[in-house]
């Protein structure tokens, strides 16, 4: 186990024994995609080529979405829609584009299957209703250990250049993003966008920080949750194995990303919002690097918006005229082919 997983203590070993598809996958009903299927001795990883063309070998960018059990593809009957925040049809030209489905979710599932923040649950009328299985393996140490498995898979087909692959996480996909790239030699580039570099517990006292100063609870109240979450926090480093509780993921995930970081030595793109409270410390991060001497890092801020790369009207997300996400993407593309 690495040193940094101080509180993870549960590990998995996924070697795949088999497989299933060819070069060409499996064409999705509807959709400009593949599916591609990986079977180990104790999952099943499912992974998504948006765009059916294997024509020719081109770049591949492999996206790792945010936290939550996500569908790749929500089927709304009488449409399919692939669920990435971005526009993807202007990238697919130049690039392959990889998406891995959530362990023990659907890689498609239907709109009744969701709950309202469009989560795979196995009682839509109860909003909380989680596969016991995915809460038992949503932990930092099995997202890695599948991203390699799928790079690996990737690397053995004919349409996938050898020498130039992006990996991009988002949110939860960054942290993911940076351990996979600090332990994995076939990245050519790395992206992360709504990165928190320093855990992710942490996030929870900064909101309620947040709400102290703009006036929303009083310092008393500000003092009465911060203890609270400290007997959370408490709580879950005592039991970290307790998945159905939430503690195996919040444990795993909240640890210093930092070490991770400078070990890897193949270009580091950062890109947040500057009213992304999750990713406030990106800052931070270049202190870092210029005390070990490393410069292969380009930080982004991108003023005015949020976590999602959203502008805000009135202190919400402006979701009609302010989206972004597409711009930064086409940022990291220019800055990955060296413009």
């Amino acid at each position: 186990m690495n040193k940094f997983f101080g509180f993870l203590l549960i590990t998995t070993t996924l070697s795949v024994f088999s497989q299933t598809n060819n070069d060409s996958g499996t064409k999705v009903d509807s959709l400009d995609a593949l599916k591609f299927t990986l079977y180990t001795e104790n999952d099943t990883i499912e992974y998504l080529k948006i765009g059916a063309d294997i024509s020719s070998p081109k770049p591949t960018l492999l996206f790792l979405q945010g936290s939550l059990p996500h569908p790749l593809i929500f089927d709304f009957g009488s449409f399919k829609h692939i669920n990435i925040p971005f526009d993807y049809k202007t990238i697919l030209e130049q690039y392959h584009l990889i998406e891995i489905a959530m362990p023990r979710t659907p890689l498609m599932a239907k709109k009744e299957q969701l709950n309202r923040q469009y989560c795979y649950v196995t009682n839509p009328s109860d909003e909380n209703s989680y596969d016991k299985a995915y809460l038992r393996d949503n932990h930092l140490d099995n997202y890695v250990q599948r991203t390699h498995l799928v790079i690996d898979d990737l690397l053995k087909k004919t349409w996938v250049k050898k020498d130039s692959l992006l990996l991009v996480g988002h949110s939860q996909g960054a942290k993911i993003a940076t351990v996979v790239a600090s332990e994995n030699e076939h990245i050519t580039a790395i992206a992360l966008l709504g990165f928190n570099a320093f855990g992710r517990f942490d996030e929870i006292l900064r909101r309620e920080r947040l709400q102290l100063k703009s006036g929303q609870i009083s310092a008393e109240e500000y003092q009465k949750r911060l203890k609270g979450h400290y007997l959370d926090w408490q709580e879950m480093v005592q039991d970290p194995t307790n998945f159905e509780k939430g503690h195996t993921a919040w444990t795993s995930f909240s640890v210093d990303y930092m070490p991770y970081l400078l070990k890897i030595e193949i270009p580091i793109f950062i890109a947040y919002g500057t009213e992304d409270i999750i990713a406030e410390n990106c800052d931070l991060i270049p202190l870092h690097f210029i005390e070990s001497g490393k410069e292969n890092l380009q930080l982004q801020p991108y003023v005015g918006m949020d976590h999602n790369f959203f502008e805000l009207k009135d202190g919400v997300p402006d979701r009609k005229n302010g989206a972004h996400f597409t711009d930064v993407i086409h940022d990291i593309l220019h800055w990955f082919k060296g413009e």
